[in-house]
């Protein structure tokens, strides 16, 4: 009498779940990174459109509007500093946004100001990805 085998032997299913665990643990800290650089980029979107209205309150204005609501969100909390004349939007990650890093260089506070300057050397990088 013929055995027949059907299903998979212990061997067969531990090489599946191996490959499966590898393959896991390769993607999701990819994957994270891929959600941290798109809060990111919302984060920098926001600033940018911030930054063009106060520029469009100044045309009209003798100043920057200075009484500017903080806004947050789920990653970030936005701020604003100013002066007449001057102003810096920041946007502050919070919760799992703040490991956010480029280039080993800490993204977590992205800052603009009037003149377009992004915060200090090396954080061009948390804008340009």
């Amino acid at each position: 009498m013929k055995k027949s085998d059907r299903g998979y032997s212990l061997m067969e299913m531990l090489i599946v779940v191996s490959l499966m665990a590898t393959l896991l643990g390769l993607g999701v800290p990819s994957y994270k990174s891929f959600i941290r650089k798109s809060n990111r980029a919302e984060a920098v979107s926001k600033l940018l459109e911030w930054a063009n209205r106060q520029a469009m309150w100044r045309a009209d204005n003798p100043s920057y509007n200075l009484g500017v609501t903080p806004l947050a969100d789920t990653y970030y909390v936005y701020s604003m500093t100013a002066t007449a004349s001057t102003y810096t939007l920041t946007a502050t990650a919070q919760g799992s946004q703040a490991s956010d890093k480029e280039d080993g260089i800490s993204c977590s506070v992205i800052t603009l100001n009037q003149v377009g300057a992004t915060g200090p050397s090396g954080h061009e990088v948390c804008w340009s990805h």
